[in-house]
């Protein structure tokens, strides 16, 4: 069973060393990134935090969960929202439905409103990342016409809360 643990400092070095598959490194920044960026939104007072995905007592995962206020940068929601800035599984436990069951947790965590109300959960997904836009999909969020970036690969998706 899949569940979220706070990451702590017995558990950091094996969290941030987790990898993506190969054809996958060009989609995310490493852990370590989106670790910084939750202590940079931290400082500026926005709620965000990560956790270690595992299954058993394995670390298998990552997750990084912002909540981002109406009209805030970077994104500029027309809505209060909640953000899944990041979502990974490991290379060696691919293939398993663990990204499945962590989206699941990651939704329940949203739904529970820990950081406020909102209306809606965000998230980035590039478009050639077919297997988590399948998993997306699955899951309820939509497809939506906003691009992050000017070469219009790193697509929003959007689900209503």
């Amino acid at each position: 069973m899949i569940k979220l643990k706070e990451i702590t400092w017995d558990n950091f070095w094996k969290i941030v060393n987790l990898k993506p598959g190969e054809s996958q490194k060009d989609f995310l920044p490493s852990n370590a990134v989106f670790m910084a960026q939750a202590y940079v939104n931290l400082k500026l007072r926005h709620p965000d935090t990560c956790f270690a995905i595992y299954y058993e007592a394995e670390p298998v995962g990552f997750t990084k969960i912002v909540y981002v206020p109406k009209q805030v940068e970077p994104y500029q929601f027309a809505e209060d929202s909640y953000m899944i800035d990041a979502i990974m599984i490991d290379c060696q436990h691919q293939g398993k439905g663990y990204g499945k069951e962590a989206l699941v947790q990651v939704l329940n965590y949203i739904e529970s409103r820990p950081f406020g109300e909102a209306t809606s959960i965000k998230l980035l997904c590039y478009d050639a990342n077919l297997i988590a836009c399948q998993i997306y999909e699955k899951a309820g969020f939509q497809k939506t016409t906003q691009f992050k970036n000017e070469e219009k690969k790193l697509r929003f998706y959007s689900k209503q809360l």
